[in-house]
């Protein structure tokens, strides 16, 4: 009797072995970069934070840069009548420096679709190597509006003045606001900005119900010490001007839509800002790269600095 006990829980015990080892065959492995929190990696990803800190077992939220985190793709069946549909791709070319995080958000594919279709990963990824990255079918006329869309994309959704034009140029500041007290400080900044992931986006709104680009940047501002006039263009006359090659955690980005400068992000790094995104309808993070924000690039300036000794 005590014999077939064991045999039975030898047997239970290879199937969970089996079991566990057949869904990590679904996973990839995703190294922590400096500045990523697990919100930001489940948007790169696809993938909810919940079941990422399930895969990886974390009991927090804290992650550390060089950290490998498990990423699992969920298994969801589809229903035996469904007919078979033909995946509709469009094609890009690896260039060097590309992983699959980075090439996940400038085709805004997740990183999970594009290495299931073309069974790679970002150490077999290699520069000139042609990627599948699947799309959604779309109307005919579809195209034609995105390319209109763009046009007015972003906007903060409210006049500067009678005309609603104002030169770029006009009345640009060159004095800091204010001090961070430490980098430990300017980095709680960006954890907190990217806190609001998700936070629905309203045209001229400014509470938790709804914010626009330039009430959100105010809004973080405001929890560290520094008022901010309300519009985009305003703030973009405050601080000290800085070029886009010296950007650092916590300036802020300005950008062209219908008005001279209309937009406005605060930079987090690796060449990305947090946004009130009118497309999106939330707070989001996007590229500096992206076609639409490069074309539209107007300025950028940085509100509070750091003692020599604690950096920029």
């Amino acid at each position: 009797m005590m014999q077939r006990r064991t045999m039975v829980f030898w047997g239970l015990f290879v199937l969970f072995l089996l079991f566990s080892f057949q869904i990590d065959a679904h996973a990839i492995q995703y190294k922590v970069k400096k500045g990523d929190n697990l919100s930001l990696i489940s948007k790169r990803t696809g993938v909810s934070v919940a079941e990422i800190k399930k895969t990886n077992r974390l009991t927090g939220d804290a992650i550390k840069p060089g950290q490998l985190l498990s990423i699992k793709e969920k298994n969801t069946p589809s229903p035996v009548t469904a007919k078979p549909k033909a995946q509709l791709t469009s094609s890009y070319i690896v260039k060097w420096g590309d992983t699959l995080p980075l090439i996940a958000k400038k085709t805004g594919v997740s990183v999970m679709q594009i290495a299931k279709l073309n069974n790679v990963t970002t150490k077999t990824l290699r520069a000139g190597q042609k990627l599948m990255i699947p799309r959604e079918e779309t109307p005919a006329k579809a195209p034609v509006e995105e390319e209109e869309g763009l046009l007015d994309e972003e906007d903060d959704g409210l006049t500067d003045d009678a005309s609603g034009q104002i030169a770029c140029e006009e009345g640009i500041s060159e004095e800091l606001l204010g001090k961070w007290g430490s980098a430990d400080e300017r980095k709680l900044f960006i954890r907190v900005a990217t806190g609001f992931l998700g936070a629905p986006y309203r045209l001229g709104g400014a509470t938790v119900r709804g914010i626009d680009c330039s009430a959100f940047v105010r809004k973080m501002y405001e929890f560290f010490d520094i008022t901010l006039p309300r519009t985009a263009r305003e703030q973009s006359t405050v601080g000290m001007q800085v070029g886009r090659d010296e950007l650092v955690e916590g300036d802020l980005v300005f950008f062209r839509t219908k008005k001279p400068i209309g937009h406005v992000g605060i930079y987090i790094g690796n060449n990305e800002f947090v946004h009130a995104s009118y497309k999106a309808k939330a707070v989001r993070i996007d590229s500096l790269d992206r076609p639409y924000f490069q074309k539209r690039f107007q300025r950028a300036t940085r509100l509070k600095g750091l003692d020599e000794n604690d950096g920029t």
